[in-house]
């Protein structure tokens, strides 16, 4: 099921990468939401890159080109990452005001680069060779440790997608309907988003406790949270565009 899942994820942020790198080339000469656009860019392909290596059979062929036990998982990690960070950067050009928009955009830089270096480190120290990076391997303190940065960082990502997201469709809802629809998926993707790390981080701390619930039910409903999560974001910004672009004439699009 994980291969199906993430299977369809990869094609869906490949098509989207490839209109939105389209789209971007194309009003390259446009100054407005420059940061934007690229962000998006940016975070479709990081999100097919991520997709890509967490389908099994890429995995394991990955580990074994490598050399190198899960680094499969910890590049498809860290892709995650580029993506949820991608999303905020974009958020914050949508929300924020011209002289606020790098300021805000170098909080979250700064950010993604310590969890990135934390999850690298992590990587280092967890014995890889004997354990996965997986909640099968919870009870490893460094395996914990990883998950839950990782995690940590894709529920505080999540829930600021959803909560602007949400705003946004709020405030284009009477001129805009086409466009607070999909802002309004792309808000339920972020949502999902947290769901899936709070599904997980909730299942290691009970692992810790002992009183955890079947893995097969886990696995089951992790990858199913991510899957939304990315198709609901994807598809969700592609109806906002179209729908910006069916705006009344001489209105600014932003997305």
């Amino acid at each position: 099921m994980d291969g199906l899942i993430y299977g369809v994820c990869a094609l869906a942020t490949a098509i989207s990468a490839a209109k939105r790198l389209y789209y971007t080339r194309k009003r390259r000469n446009q100054a407005a939401y420059q940061i934007a656009h690229r962000a998006r860019v940016s975070a479709f392909i990081a999100c097919f890159f991520g997709s890509l290596l967490a389908i099994p059979t890429v995995a394991e062929a990955v580990d074994r080109l490598m050399n190198c036990n899960e680094v499969s998982s910890l590049a498809s990690d860290l892709a995650a990452v580029i993506f949820w960070a991608s999303l905020q950067v974009l958020i914050v050009d949508w929300t924020h005001s011209r002289s606020h928009v790098q300021a805000g955009v170098a909080v979250r830089l700064f950010a993604v680069c310590c969890v990135v270096a934390a999850m690298i480190w992590e990587f280092h120290m967890a014995d890889t060779a004997h354990t996965e990076l997986s909640t099968a391997y919870a009870r490893s303190a460094d395996v914990r440790l990883y998950l839950l940065t990782y995690l940590g960082f894709t529920a505080v990502a999540g829930l600021e997608i959803g909560a602007f997201s949400t705003g946004l469709a709020i405030a284009a809802w009477q001129q805009r309907r086409a466009a607070a629809t999909g802002l309004s998926i792309a808000a339920a993707g972020g949502i999902f988003g947290v769901a899936h790390a709070l599904s997980q981080s909730a299942y290691i701390i009970a692992d810790r406790t002992g009183h955890a619930w079947p893995l097969s039910v886990e696995n089951a409903v992790s990858p199913a949270l991510a899957g939304l999560s990315i198709i609901c974001v994807a598809t969700g910004l592609a109806l906002a565009t179209i729908g910006y672009n069916i705006s009344p004439k001489g209105a600014s699009s932003a997305v």
